[in-house]
């Protein structure tokens, strides 16, 4: 699922990850006629927990 380019290492920014899992999510403007449950569950998965490594990191600061 991981996308050429994608920030997922574990050294990478947070926001970066986030933006990364954002722009996996499937398009409002563009449906996909073959809807798979579970590839959108490990999609939004990856973006909930992107959310909490940045408010994590936030917390940091």
């Amino acid at each position: 699922m991981t996308e050429p380019g994608d920030a997922t290492t574990a050294d990478a920014e947070p926001l970066a990850v986030l933006r990364g899992a954002v722009g996996a999510l499937p398009s409002a403007d563009a449906p996909d006629e073959t809807f798979d449950p579970a590839e959108h569950a490990a999609r939004f998965e990856a973006v909930h927990d992107a959310m909490v490594a940045v408010l994590a990191d936030v917390d940091r600061t």
